[in-house]
């Protein structure tokens, strides 16, 4: 059975969960599940699927977004195809629903941003298109007693294992 992209689910939140692993993220599958409910809810956030006889072996989180110095626009939030899955045209694949899901939103931009660390991503980004327009970096503040661990969960464990 060739390769399927469909709208995700919270019942997709326990794989969506363990590929996010993939990316480095800790993640469980409550959290997943109680994120995707709010995500899922949204207009403008969409999250596509792609199952591989069933299985769901990748996702893309695409979030519509107005910034007041630019036109609406689409942000990739999140992208991973399972290891065992790459260089199967499932990211491509992927990526051209975010497109369409951008041009329906009336968006004429899609925009991302990858870790420093992740180059064969910004190899793929590139063979699709994409330039990269800046570096920069990412600050965060966080307003509990837990705020050490909250702001480390932010950037990505990047191994061989996640790249």
């Amino acid at each position: 059975m060739p390769i399927s992209i469909r709208t995700g689910s919270e019942s997709d939140a326990e794989a969506v969960a363990n590929l996010t692993l993939q990316l480095g993220y800790d993640v469980t599958p409550a959290d997943a599940k109680e994120r995707l409910a709010r995500i899922l809810a949204r207009p403008d956030q969409q999250l596509f699927i792609a199952d591989d006889d069933g299985r769901p072996v990748a996702w893309l989180h695409a979030i519509k977004a107005e910034y007041l110095e630019a036109d609406p626009f689409v942000m990739i939030a999140g992208l991973v195809v399972d290891r065992t899955c790459r260089n199967r045209g499932i990211g491509h694949r992927l990526m051209e629903k975010a497109e369409q899901w951008a041009k329906e939103q009336q968006c004429s931009l899609v925009r991302l941003s990858s870790s420093a660390g992740r180059v064969a991503a910004h190899r793929f980004y590139e063979r699709l298109g994409y330039t990269i327009v800046k570096t920069q970096y990412a600050f965060a503040k966080s307003f509990d007693a837990d705020a050490a661990s909250k702001v480390t969960r932010l950037a990505p464990r990047i191994d061989a294992e996640t790249v």
